[in-house]
């Protein structure tokens, strides 16, 4: 599950972009047009599937919807060929939620009309016929905000409080029918107060509010219990599991000031804000996401630019602790992670391309999203250094390996892809004098050095 900034305030032949080893891995399906990737959905049987629509959107802001159709994109076979389809979808089509119990059933929740209608769809033979399955949502407070199906009959939907209650819906019939969670089950919503995103694991269900209150359940929807966050309003959570979880703050400033990221450590009780300076100034923030059962987190920003950049991603080993850039030039705005091998981006709306799909691909980042230490012997030379260092793993065997060098802060300085043989010589010419670290890392884990460069 990824969280990412909503459009109001920031973002069948495949042609691969880049192909390069440990990276993230770039595809333009054929759809042939540009929007907004707002959901990506796991992975089942080497089957991607991508939901997204339109809107306006220049350097700081992605607005309102402009489209009456929203737009799918699949690879039935991990991106060797991508298939397309667009869908009429209703007036300002704003899609929020999917579900896919199986590979070829597929649920998709959102808004029209300005999100004053909500609206569920559901296909029963992988996207050829979909059929219309709202919830009795009222058409002045029915934003969807979650579905889930647990199989291809019993399912949770939430919604927006009407009177001032959280609406939660649930079928045993694949949405023909419908039973409304009684009030009482669930807390009063304060007066305004709305959903704004939400998460499923196993039985467990949140969703975040725009006064930065999250709700829980732990029965897939039938109780309920909610939390205050530190922060005024929430955009989402993403959860490694049932107590580990991140949330960002709802709102980014235009002039992509830093957004606030709180992390849990208990399902959500109580939050503690991170530390993400060395982001830098003027970031905002696109994707958030845990790697499931892992301490791991991605990001993926956006600096000055919505449109331009600079796109830039960043790992987190500790939960938030400490950061460190893995790459950039990649515009990500949606994030999904099955487990550490297997992760998929989309991007936000573009004018100057077709929207991209992106593969997190490759050995080395495998290694980068693992505890293991790399059993390799291995030497960064001279160091101190002046203007250039080698690196050289002394087996001098053929390997797939990816190199970084940080400063303290986390950020990039160099990557280099590389095969482990032979020497491996570095320009430190970017490199002020002061410390950095050098990260190796390959399928069988990683490794890091302190390097110091004096002048």
């Amino acid at each position: 599950m990824s969280i990412k900034i909503p459009i109001l305030i920031f973002v069948s032949l495949l042609v691969a972009l880049t192909n390069l080893k440990g990276q993230w891995l770039g595809y333009t399906p054929n759809i042939n047009d540009t929007l907004s990737i707002e959901i990506i959905n796991s992975e089942i049987n080497n089957s991607i599937i991508a939901v997204g629509h339109k809107t306006y959107v220049n350097d700081i802001q992605f607005g309102y919807p402009k489209s009456d159709s929203i737009f799918i994109i699949e690879t039935p076979d991990s991106g060797v060929t991508w298939n397309s389809n667009t869908i009429y979808f209703g007036k300002k089509a704003y899609v929020t939620t999917m579900s896919r119990p199986s590979k070829d059933i597929w649920y998709i929740g959102g808004v029209i009309k300005n999100y004053t209608n909500g609206k569920l769809i559901k296909t029963m033979d992988h996207g050829l016929t979909w059929t219309e399955i709202t919830p009795p949502v009222s058409p002045i407070s029915s934003y969807i905000n979650e579905v889930h199906f647990y199989d291809e009959n019993n399912g949770v939907v939430t919604g927006d409080p009407e009177d001032d209650e959280f609406k939660i819906y649930h079928t045993e019939d694949g949405g023909n029918s419908w039973t409304v969670l009684p009030n009482n089950q669930i807390p009063n919503a304060i007066s305004g107060e709305f959903s704004t995103s939400g998460q499923t694991l196993g039985d467990y269900v949140w969703f975040t509010t725009s006064n930065g209150r999250i709700y829980k359940s732990a029965d897939r929807g039938h109780n309920w219990e909610v939390y205050q966050s530190i922060l005024g309003n929430l955009e989402g959570v993403s959860f490694s599991d049932t107590l580990n979880g991140i949330a960002l703050f709802g709102f980014v400033t235009l002039d992509f000031n830093t957004s606030p990221i709180i992390i849990t450590a208990d399902g959500g009780k109580t939050w503690k804000k991170l530390d993400i300076s060395p982001l830098g100034p003027k970031t905002g923030i696109f994707g958030a996401c845990y790697i499931p059962n892992s301490s791991y987190i991605m990001l993926t920003t956006a600096k000055n630019s919505l449109l331009t950049g600079v796109f830039e991603t960043w790992i987190s080993p500790d939960r938030g602790e400490t950061s460190q850039q893995i790459s950039s030039g990649e515009n990500i705005y949606t994030i999904n992670f099955l487990d550490a091998e297997t992760g998929w981006g989309g991007e936000g709306q573009q004018f100057a391309h077709p929207t991209r799909m992106f593969q997190y691909t490759g050995s080395p980042l495998v290694g980068l999203f693992s505890d293991k230490v790399l059993q390799a012997d291995w030497e960064v030379f001279p160091n101190p250094a002046t203007d250039r260092v080698q690196v050289r793993v002394k087996e001098d065997k053929p390997a797939s390996y990816l190199l970084l060098v940080n400063d303290l802060q986390g950020k990039l300085i160099l990557r280099k892809d590389w095969d482990g043989v032979g020497l491996l010589d570095l320009d430190l010419g970017a490199c002020a004098s002061g410390m950095y670290t050098v990260t190796l890392a390959s399928a069988e884990g990683k490794a890091v050095r302190k390097l110091v460069v004096a002048r």
